[in-house]
Formats: structure tokens, C-alpha cells, sequence
């Protein structure tokens, strides 16, 4: 009696074992997901979503017109890109503390001092607010302000009260009055920039510089302490490492005007 019941015994265990290896077995195979086969397209080498620039956090509404500027600026005419512009705007840069917003493109900030700063090991040793840099398609420089963390980069004239807004790590080729001339690149397509401040409001045009620009170099200048008290006002954030000055020509004047810029990294 004995023998038969370890018999039972044992043949029951077998059959359960076999049970729960079997039930493994199918729970394992219903967890498995089937990975889609992505089609690699040229594309994709720069960024999974079409249009949009290499390492940005960038959404597909961003990219499509991102593509479609690349496409009008790199070929077609004067009256397509004047058209771009009147729905679009042109790409203009700032920084941001916030990574991911609707219709900005975000990267990280080449600037040390814009992260934490850690050892090898992770540990934080500053800790400091992240900022990124940012671009949008816009016409004008308010519909940036209304994004959350946007800090525009500025520039201030000497014996003025007036600050300027302009695009991030660049500088004006030249004056005319109030508007201000850039020259700007955006994936690998240059173009022209006018900034036009509008007098009876803070509104700042964003518009396509078709003027030829006077041949006038940017001087090289020494900062007055008038400017360098005005930018110590202005970098409270810490947003710039240091700053310096450039003498810039203006064709409505027809004389050079002295101007202070920060400098980040």
C-alpha cells in the first residue's frame, strides 16, 4: 500500500510540474510583443520624424513645415518664399527652460553652465536650472513670450533705454532706425531676417530681409560702463557667462552705433 501511494504521489507531482511549465510556457508566449518592422527612410538618419532637425525634440506639425521651408528655400522663388513667410513666419531662436512644447523645436544647451553639473558617478555637485535652446516659426516675436520658460536673447544700445530682442548667439548686420538685419541659417538653408518694431505697441515683425545689405563692416569695441551696468541688469538669470560690445552701422543715421551682446558659450 505503501509503494502505491508514493507511486500516486510522485505521478501527481509529475503531472503538476508539467502543468505549470506548460502554463509558463503560454503566459510567455501571450507576453510576447510583435515588433512592427520600421521602413528606414533617408530621412530617418537625421530624425525619425521628417522635417525635423538632428537630436531636437520636435513634433510632426513642426516637421512638416520645417520640410516645406527647406523646400522653398533651397528652390523656389522670391515670391514663394515671400509667401512662406506671410503663413509661417521664419525660424527664430531663444532659449527655454521648458524641453517639449507644441510647435517648438527644443535641443539641449551646448552651455555647461545651463545643466547640472555631476561627477562620474551621478552625483550632483551644482545643481542649476536646465535651459535648452529653442526655435519657432513665427512673425512675430510675441507669440514666442506667450510660451511657458521662454527667455529671448537680448542686446543694448548705448545712450538708450531701449532693449532690444534678437535671435539667440547672433548679431545685427546693420541698422535702419529701429529695424534690424540678420543673417540666419536653419538646416543647412541661409536666409535674410528683418526685425521691425512696431511703434504704437511692444510688437516685434518678424519678416524676409530682401534689401541688400551696405557694405559696412561690424566693428570691433571696448564696452562703455553705461552698457556693462545695463547688462548687469538683464543677466540676472545667469543665462550669460560674459558679454561684449560691437560697433554696428545704421544706413538711416549713416554713423555707427555702440551695442552690447552677452556671450553664453
Amino acid at each position: 500500500m505503501k509503494l502505491a501511494h508514493l507511486f500516486k504521489y510522485s505521478f501527481a507531482c509529475i503531472i503538476a510540474t508539467l502543468s505549470i511549465a506548460m502554463t509558463q510556457q503560454q503566459n510567455t508566449q501571450s507576453s510576447v510583443q510583435v515588433i512592427e518592422e520600421v521602413n528606414f527612410k533617408p530621412h530617418m538618419v537625421e530624425h525619425l520624424i521628417k522635417g525635423c532637425p538632428e537630436n531636437s525634440k520636435c513634433s510632426k506639425e513642426t516637421g512638416k513645415t520645417s520640410e516645406k521651408f527647406k523646400e522653398v528655400f533651397t528652390n523656389g522663388s522670391l515670391k514663394e518664399k515671400k509667401s512662406f513667410v506671410k503663413e509661417f513666419g521664419l525660424p527664430f531662436t531663444f532659449w527655454t527652460t521648458t524641453v517639449a512644447q507644441d510647435s517648438v523645436i527644443t535641443y539641449q544647451s551646448r552651455c555647461i553652465h545651463h545643466k547640472t553639473e555631476k561627477d562620474k558617478f551621478g552625483k550632483v555637485l551644482v545643481e542649476r536650472q536646465e535651459i535648452y535652446e529653442g526655435i519657432r516659426f513665427t512673425k512675430n516675436i510675441n507669440e514666442i513670450t506667450s510660451f511657458h520658460g521662454v527667455i529671448l536673447n537680448q542686446m543694448i544700445k548705448e545712450g538708450s533705454d531701449k532693449t532690444y530682442f534678437i535671435p539667440r548667439s547672433t548679431i545685427p548686420f546693420f541698422t535702419n532706425g529701429d529695424d534690424l538685419f540678420f543673417r540666419q541659417e536653419f538646416r543647412e538653408v541661409d536666409y535674410a531676417m528683418k526685425l521691425s518694431p512696431n511703434k504704437s505697441s511692444t510688437a516685434t515683425y518678424i519678416s524676409l530681409a530682401t534689401k541688400k545689405f551696405p557694405n559696412k563692416e561690424i566693428l570691433n569695441t571696448n564696452c562703455s560702463k553705461e552698457l556693462v551696468d545695463k547688462f548687469k541688469k538683464i543677466n540676472k538669470s545667469g543665462i550669460y557667462q560674459s558679454a561684449y560690445c560691437k560697433m554696428i552701422y545704421d544706413t538711416k543715421e549713416k554713423k555707427y552705433h555702440r551695442y552690447i551682446f552677452g556671450w553664453s558659450c
